[in-house]
């Protein structure tokens, strides 16, 4: 008896402690929502110079919030100043003689906002970037949480060799282009009524997405006693995808930084690659190298750096994978024929031939490359 009573409490401890529970609501102050996010440097070795600038939103309503109509300006130790034009969208742009862009000159960035903020970052010196020696790819797998769990693909890898008057500490960015294909042309159309397009419309069924993948890679030989590296990890392609299907580019953008700099993008890295439990390691606060002059307290987010930029492309098509990969394209047989076709969906292409159609429907993946992301224009670097 006092055994089932003692049950019956702790049930009801438990059950209260359930009806308890709600979701957790960070208490975020005003000055918090609302903060500058900068973006961007000066690279020797590029032809144009970018900035981006937005506001972070609330973590509600998570959206870019670019920022136009800012008055902004890069200027050297040496005492010249480059001002960069409003492209929209939160992008800032000047295209500055690479003979100014030398190893060892300080660079800062000044921002006046359309509140009339002024924000401006500490001088980065330029360093020389060591020579990229080779960019290349093994067959590995990888495995998942379940060790049967085995993903073929290519692993990339960089080797670079640098000099001692060379930064030791670098930063890479990577960059992806792959061609894909739509499965038809587009022949046939049905708007009501079917029309035969002749000579079929091909101009849709090759596409190039490129992307820039999301990873950061840093690395310092401070402590190595050569200022080189082999064989460094990069980023890793499954068989799970399109990419390898008719050709893949990996462009590599190699930066040099300062101790300052490299701190601040290995912190970032770090932060990354969080995304554990509540017990694990905490993400790092990240301070940045611009102020705002006119509200010391408010917080910009950000770092302005300069770099010389060296790079390397690799191309393969598929490296003796077994590609695996769902298509997107999903054909529909109309068993009570075009009437299942609704109005809202046209113009509907059908499948057939030079001669007639069939009743099957192609969804907009099988015959418009452009539907899945990417472009129908091939890119100039791509080869023939």
């Amino acid at each position: 008896m006092h055994l089932n009573k003692a049950k019956l409490i702790l049930f009801l401890i438990f059950a209260l402690l359930l009806g308890c529970e709600k979701a957790f609501d960070p208490k975020i102050k005003g000055s918090d929502v609302s903060k500058y996010v900068i973006s961007g440097g000066v690279f020797a070795g590029a032809d144009i110079q970018t900035v981006h600038i937005s506001l972070t939103s609330p973590i509600s309503e998570p959206q870019p919030k670019p920022v136009s109509g800012c008055q902004v300006s890069i200027v050297d130790d040496q005492g010249n100043s480059f001002f960069l034009q409003d492209k929209g969208n939160g992008d800032y742009q000047a295209s500055i003689e690479q003979e100014l862009l030398s190893i060892g000159t300080a660079f800062r960035l000044k921002v006046i906002t359309p509140d009339e903020s002024v924000l401006q970052s500490d001088f980065d010196t330029l360093l020389a970037c060591p020579a990229i020696e080779s960019v290349y790819y093994e067959l590995e797998t990888r495995e998942g949480n379940n060790p049967q769990d085995i993903t073929p693909g290519a692993q990339f890898y960089l080797d670079f060799k640098g000099s001692t008057t060379d930064s030791r500490n670098l930063h890479w960015e990577l960059v992806e282009t792959y061609e894909y294909r739509s499965m038809y042309a587009r022949e046939w159309v049905y708007d009501g009524q079917v029309h035969h397009i002749v000579p079929p419309d091909f101009s849709l069924m090759y596409c190039w997405r490129t992307s820039q993948i999301p990873e950061i890679f840093t690395l310092s030989t401070s402590n190595l006693s050569e200022n080189a590296y082999s064989k460094l990890s990069l980023h890793f392609v499954s068989n799970k995808s399109v990419r390898f299907e008719y050709g893949y580019s990996l462009l590599v953008k190699q930066f040099s930084l300062t101790d300052a700099a490299f701190i601040y993008w290995d912190q970032m890295r770090q932060n990354s690659q969080l995304g554990g439990s509540l017990y694990e390691t905490q993400p790092l606060a990240i301070k940045g190298n611009i102020n705002n002059l006119s509200d010391p307290d408010q917080e910009v987010l950000g770092y302005f750096c300069a770099s010389q930029l060296k790079t390397q492309r690799v191309f393969t098509t598929n490296p003796g994978l077994e590609l695996d990969y769902n298509s997107s394209c999903s054909p529909t047989e109309l068993r009570m024929g075009l009437r299942e076709i609704d109005p809202s969906n046209y113009p509907a292409y059908l499948l057939g031939d030079e001669v007639s159609y069939s009743l099957v429907w192609l969804n907009q993946e099988c015959v418009d490359c452009t539907s899945r992301g990417g472009i129908n224009v091939k890119p100039d670097f791509w080869p023939n």
